[in-house]
C-alpha cells in the first residue's frame, strides 16, 4: 500500500518543478542545527552560485540530530518563502518543497557540510566538507559604510572574496575606498541591521584596535579610512585579524620621488626600463602615473 504522506510530498515536488520555483537572490539555513538557531537573520547564508540561476551553495557547520530548513524570507510570516523537506524522514535529504508541511532536515554527524540547493528541480544535497578543523559559520562578508561605493545602503554592501573550502576563514578585497568609515556585514541580502555584524576589536586596555575584527555586538566601532585611494583588505576570522593597507598601482609603490619630473618607465612587472620600446609600460612623471604604449 502506498504511503499517502510521501505520495503527497512527491506531488508537491513535481508541481514545484513543473511550474518553477520563485526567483530568489539568496537562501538562509536556519534551525537548531545551526549556530544562529531559529533566528532567520542569523541563518547561515547560502549565496547564489555564479552563472547558475536559482542554485545556492555554502559550507557551514551543522549539529547532529538537530533540525534545519531553508528560507529566503526575513521572518516566518510567509511559508512560501520557506523550503522544507519533501519527506517525513528528516534524514532523507534529497528533495525540497516550497511551503507545504513543515518537515525539516537532520544530519547524523556534527560537522562542516557543503550544502547545495537547486530550486530549478527542487533538490538539495548535504555532503561532509573536506575541511573539518574548525566550525565554519560565514561564507561571505560585506563592507558597508560611506567609505565604500554602496554607502550605508546594506543591500549594496561591497562583497569580499571568500577563501573557499581550502581557506574558509580568509576574506580579501582590493579596490577603491573613499575617505570615511565602514563596518562589516555577514549577510547584505537580508538588508537588515540585525544579524551578525563585525567591528574593530579592543586591546587589553579597552582601546580600539583596528587590526582586530570581532562580532561582539557591544559597540559600533567602525574602521576609518583617512584618505581616498586604492586599498587591500585582508581578514582572517580564525585569528580575529584584519589588515587594511594601501594597494600599489600595477605593482609600483613609491618607486621615485613624487617631485621628480623626468619621466621614468617601468614594465608591467614593476621593473624599471631604461629604453622602453615595442610594448606597454608604466610612465611616472612627478606624481602622475599612466600606462603608455610605445
Amino acid at each position: 500500500m502506498l504511503n499517502f504522506t510521501k505520495l503527497t510530498a512527491s506531488a508537491f515536488v513535481m508541481l514545484s518543478a513543473a511550474f518553477g520555483a520563485s526567483a530568489v537572490d539568496h537562501l538562509n539555513i536556519i534551525g537548531s542545527a545551526t549556530p544562529g538557531g531559529w533566528s532567520v537573520l542569523d541563518g547561515i547564508l547560502m549565496p547564489p552560485v555564479a552563472d547558475s540561476e536559482n542554485v545556492f551553495s555554502c559550507i557551514g557547520y551543522l549539529k547532529a540530530d538537530e533540525e534545519f530548513k531553508f528560507t529566503c524570507g526575513k521572518d516566518f510570516s510567509d511559508s512560501n518563502k520557506e523550503y522544507r523537506n519533501a519527506s517525513t524522514d528528516p534524514y532523507e535529504i534529497s528533495n525540497l518543497v516550497q511551503g507545504g508541511n513543515d518537515y525539516k532536515f537532520k544530519v547524523t554527524e556534527s560537522a562542516n557540510y557543503k550544502v547545495v540547493c537547486d530550486l530549478n528541480d527542487m533538490t538539495v544535497s548535504v555532503t561532509k566538507a573536506e575541511y573539518q578543523e574548525n566550525p565554519i559559520r560565514f561564507n561571505a562578508l560585506f563592507m558597508v559604510g560611506n567609505a565604500t561605493s554602496g554607502g550605508w545602503n546594506i543591500v549594496d554592501g561591497t562583497r569580499l572574496e571568500w577563501g573557499g573550502e581550502s581557506d574558509p576563514f580568509k576574506f580579501t578585497w582590493t579596490g577603491e575606498l573613499n575617505e570615511g568609515e565602514f563596518k562589516i556585514d555577514s549577510n547584505s541580502y537580508n538588508g537588515d541591521w540585525a544579524g551578525p555584524w563585525f567591528f574593530a576589536g579592543l586591546d587589553e586596555d579597552g582601546n580600539i584596535d583596528y587590526s582586530k575584527i570581532i562580532a561582539d555586538g557591544t559597540g559600533d566601532r567602525k574602521w576609518q579610512i583617512a584618505e581616498s585611494g586604492r586599498y587591500n583588505v585582508d581578514i582572517d576570522l580564525l585569528k580575529g585579524s584584519i589588515a587594511i593597507t594601501k594597494a600599489p598601482l600595477d605593482g609600483i609603490e613609491d618607486i621615485v620621488d613624487e617631485n621628480e619630473c623626468t619621466p621614468v618607465y617601468y614594465n608591467l612587472q614593476g621593473i624599471q626600463v631604461a629604453n622602453p620600446s615595442n610594448g606597454i609600460f608604466i610612465k611616472k612623471a612627478g606624481n602622475k602615473v599612466t600606462k603608455v604604449i610605445l
